[in-house]
């Protein structure tokens, strides 16, 4: 896992975020960097052109929650498989990638085995 500039003590392990997962057959990496996000007034950024995901933990010193950091990540990842998709409109829309993405996470969470 990369971090870059981390000065928080949230434990991004107990984070439920994969290093990594692939998505017809380009694998997205996670990248953990408070200083880009920081810097982009950002809490995550999808950087399709590298095939990565970066999150940030913190919000200019003040610690993320958990939530937070979790709706971010499923945010940058509908963006990743909207655009994988072919669907760029769609993935520009940000209204529809917020909603979508909290959907997907709680039907995440909330599934039964």
């Amino acid at each position: 896992m990369n971090l870059k500039g981390f000065k928080s003590k949230k434990n991004r392990n107990d984070l439920k975020i994969p290093k990594r997962y692939k998505l017809f057959g380009t694998t997205y990496n996670i990248v953990w960097d408070d200083v880009l996000c920081n810097k982009q007034k950002v809490y995550g950024l999808c950087d399709y052109g590298k095939s990565e995901i970066t999150l940030g933990l913190t919000d200019d010193g003040d610690e993320l929650s958990s939530g937070k950091i979790m709706d971010t990540f499923y945010h940058e990842r509908t963006h990743s498989i909207l655009t994988a998709m072919g669907e760029h409109k769609l993935s520009c829309n940000e209204k529809f990638v917020d909603v979508f993405s909290k959907l997907l996470r709680q039907s995440d969470e909330s599934a039964e085995f």
